[in-house]
């Protein structure tokens, strides 16, 4: 399965050309979901995307003026230019429509201030680019499922079951990054008790090739953040091919085979309740 457009791999582009300039910028987002998921070798539905996600991460912030003008100096190769949507503020990204010369919107780029705790290196063809890790990737989307606005965010509920389905996911270093960054995670509440709004705005989600069902993904995903919802459920480990977490067998470890802890349940109706 072809996993990137011809305009995604122009967004990549554009990506490298602001590292080419030396913009202090870390990227995240659905461009560097998509790269964790190539390189971990998932490619059972691919999610179109459209938006650039930057950090800026230089103590010193640049004016909206500057900003544009620097996305501008990186866009010009390209025939494209960026036009102004949002100003950032407090919470709030700035925000970049860009435009090609006949006037047709191409993509967008959204620029948030402030630090990042964990980055790595990718690479898309001849483009190195900083990113934020899986790690930071993952606790973010289970940040995004466990608030009230989920319904409005629910592309975060399809990247999450993707990513559960090909990495080695660690509870314990998912605590981390939230505690590093000051956060705490949601009640979980819309993603329990508002089952048929999730499911409508999951329907309504497109731009995705082999979508997974609804009742697949959210069966999968009760179990994957079950933990998370219950801290008191023991599991370190989760193994997306029992969808259960485990103890860590890493080489470290103990090597003897052990049963998962926490089973997962069934997808559908009878599905059990966390709350």
């Amino acid at each position: 399965m072809n996993r990137f457009t011809e305009s995604e791999k122009l967004m990549y582009d554009v990506m490298g050309a602001l590292v080419s300039l030396g913009v202090p910028i870390v990227y995240k987002g659905a461009m560097i979901t998509k790269l964790i998921l190539q390189e971990n070798h998932f490619d059972d539905f691919t999610r179109e995307t459209r938006d650039i996600d930057i950090h800026w991460v230089e103590s010193k912030l640049p004016s909206m003026e500057d900003l544009k003008e620097t996305l501008n100096r990186a866009l010009a190769r390209f025939g494209l230019t960026a036009v102004t949507k949002r100003a950032y503020g407090e919470n709030k990204a700035a925000g970049f429509r860009i435009f090609d010369a006949n006037g047709k919107k191409k993509l967008m780029i959204d620029v948030n201030m402030g630090s990042v705790v964990d980055i790595q290196r990718y690479q898309f063809g001849n483009v190195t680019f900083q990113g934020v890790t899986p790690n930071s990737v993952i606790s973010d989307k289970i940040k995004a499922v466990s608030s009230d606005k989920i319904c409005r965010r629910v592309k975060d509920l399809v990247d999450l079951y993707a990513l559960a389905h090909c990495l080695i996911i660690k509870k314990s270093e998912l605590f981390k990054i939230w505690k590093k960054e000051n956060l705490s995670i949601g009640s979980f509440k819309v993603f329990t008790k508002r089952h048929e709004d999730l499911e409508h705005a999951f329907e309504k989600l497109n731009r995705i090739e082999a979508k997974p069902s609804f009742e697949e993904v959210y069966g999968y995903l009760t179990a994957f953040l079950a933990p998370f919802m219950d801290p008191t459920l023991k599991g370190e480990v989760w193994d997306s091919k029992t969808r259960a977490w485990g103890l860590d067998q890493s080489p470290n470890n103990n090597c003897e085979e052990k049963k998962p802890l926490l089973e997962a349940p069934e997808a559908g109706p009878n599905r059990p309740k966390f709350f």
